[in-house]
């Protein structure tokens, strides 16, 4: 940063299809990777919170340090859009100046109060909101580092909680990032909950999260990948990338109990199959797909006797 203390916020509109891959490009130049996914949205049915609206396209937002080398910066994010912008539909790059005070704001406009599922309503930690009854609250500080945690790969997850687990499953929460589906699944009544992820800032940023909703004791957050002698979990909640996911399968499924559940996320929907034919070829057999959008999550179980 420079010594006036300014920065600069690089923000572009993007079909929902092209979310992923502007966030990639984003979270490459932006301070500590982090890039905020704004998306668009709607009153849910409570009349008190909003539902995303996934006939528009979202708005990703980024930020820099207004130093010598933002202009080159922006230049290099602005050419790998382009090439981006031939697949699928993204918008003009926008740029603006923020002061320092500004920036440790502007990232919070971003986080409405927002109901997922039957039961779910995330609320960002600064806002006052109280959950009419039978709702559960999620307090969420992602921080600047971070999205929103309200991608429809997310959503689809926590609607997948709602449906799949049963009071005192144990749950390993993959790339846990904010620690927003740790945090659901202790609230909706797991067992002990691991949260996993391989970034540091990101498991910082979940224990936080975990303390704010006063679930310390309940969610482990750890630093790390998904190696041997993980386990067994009765549910799995794997919000990745269609081919890490892949790549994973065998490790998955090893990690699970019998009879356990694997919530798989991040996938498109021309995707689907190879990741449930690698699934099942792992031995997991399939339950349901849940799709919002282009988005889908897949739920599969393993065999043998479970809860």
């Amino acid at each position: 940063m420079d010594r006036t203390g300014t920065w600069l916020e690089v923000s572009v509109e993007a079909d929902l299809e092209a979310v992923e891959a502007v966030c990639e490009v984003l979270s490459r130049y932006g301070y500590q990777g982090g890039v905020v996914i704004e998306e668009a949205r709607r009153p849910a049915d409570d009349g008190l919170s909003l539902a995303p609206d996934l006939s528009r396209p979202a708005t990703l937002h980024t930020y820099i340090p207004h130093d010598t080398y933002a202009a080159r910066t922006v230049r290099q994010i602005e050419m790998a859009l382009n090439l981006l912008g031939h697949l699928r539909p993204i918008g003009p790059l926008r740029v603006r100046t923020l002061t320092e005070e500004d920036w440790g704001q502007a990232w919070k406009a971003y986080y409405p109060i927002l109901q997922v599922g039957e039961r779910l309503v995330v609320v960002p930690a600064w806002k006052r909101f109280r959950p009419p009854r039978g709702q559960i609250a999620l307090r969420l500080d992602p921080g600047p580092a971070f999205g929103t945690g309200l991608h429809p790969t997310t959503q689809l997850c926590l609607r997948a909680l709602e449906r799949f687990l049963q009071p005192g499953m144990r749950v390993l929460d993959l790339g846990t990032g904010s620690g927003i589906l740790a945090i659901a699944a202790a609230r909706l009544g797991s067992g002990p909950v691991l949260a996993l992820d391989s970034d540091p800032v990101a498991v910082q940023a979940a224990w936080k999260n975990v303390r704010r909703n006063r679930l310390g004791g309940r969610i482990q957050v750890r630093e790390g990948t998904l190696e041997g002698g993980l386990g067994p979990f009765d549910l799995v909640l794997a919000n990745l990338l269609a081919r890490t996911i892949q790549e994973l399968a065998g490790r998955l499924a090893v990690a699970l109990a019998a009879g356990g559940i694997l919530i798989a996320s991040g996938i498109l929907v021309e995707q689907a199959g190879e990741v449930r034919a690698a699934l099942q070829t792992a031995g997991l057999f399939p339950l349901e797909q849940l799709q919002e959008g282009d988005w889908v999550a897949l739920a599969h179980r393993r065999p043998g006797e479970g809860r």
